[in-house]
């Protein structure tokens, strides 16, 4: 099983802020769970790893190529945490200049997913709900045979239904082996029912990555954390940091 994304000792500093020697990796076929409270360093190494912010230092290896090419970035689908298209555009013409920056656009995927989330392409951008508008961002994240989709706080505010269909759309995705996702988000219930493996980064640094099936027995032994399911382990670790523990 081969490493699609894999981060190597990153650090990026800010006046009131860092990231501290960030590394973890994100293997084939699998969901992988970035989580943490809001400001704890999420949404800073997603930025570095689309190489939208320059590191300070360490490495991001992305397909097994340190740096980011045209042949990676055309591999990387993004769903951002908000809507980022011209409000009065139609989702067809968005479509047509999205499709047209990818030499691997697929159209019947794009048709595929349109129809699965019952998105008419005539609406214009700003008609959309935010359930519609992550679902479309999401179908033309998925049409250009990406291997690896970087999802930032997608389910953030969304019904539970929108979230279980795009929970099962990620199921789906990964199934090949072959594809991956990292999966960034403090709806700690959405990652229960789909991730393989969980990175809990706090204050800027990455406490843990593990399978997830494994994590409460890490938590236990590490930290003397004894709750079952996923959102009290986490909870539970945060509390104990907030108040400056470090485990057994």
């Amino acid at each position: 099983m081969e490493n699609v994304l894999e981060l190597r000792g990153v650090c990026k500093s800010f006046k009131t802020f860092s990231l501290d020697n960030v590394s973890f990796t994100v293997p084939s076929g699998s969901v992988c769970g970035f989580v943490g409270i809001n400001g704890a360093g999420k949404s800073t190494t997603v930025k570095i790893i689309e190489g939208l912010l320059k590191k300070d230092a360490g490495e991001v290896f992305l397909f097994g190529e340190k740096e980011l090419s045209p042949k990676t970035k055309s591999l990387i689908g993004f769903v951002p945490d908000s809507c980022y298209f011209y409000e009065k555009q139609s989702l067809q013409s968005v479509k047509k200049f999205v499709s047209g920056m990818y030499d691997n656009w697929d159209e019947e995927a794009y048709r595929k997913y349109m129809d699965l989330f019952g998105l008419d392409e005539r609406k214009k951008t700003g008609e959309l709900s935010k359930g519609m508008s992550m679902q479309f961002s999401l179908a033309l994240a998925l049409s250009h045979n990406a291997r690896l989709l970087i999802m930032d706080e997608p389910t953030s505010g969304l019904d539970p239904y929108i979230r279980s269909r795009i929970v099962n759309v990620l199921k789906d995705y990964v199934e090949n082996g072959e594809n991956a996702v990292l999966f960034s988000t403090h709806i700690l219930s959405d990652l229960e029912k789909t991730a393989d493996r969980i990175v809990f980064i706090h204050d800027g640094r990455i406490v843990f990555e593990e399978e997830k099936d494994r994590l409460t027995a890490l938590l236990k032994e590490k930290y003397g954390i004894e709750e079952t399911s996923l959102d009290d382990s986490i909870v539970a670790c945060i509390d104990m940091l907030k108040k400056g523990g470090n485990g057994r």
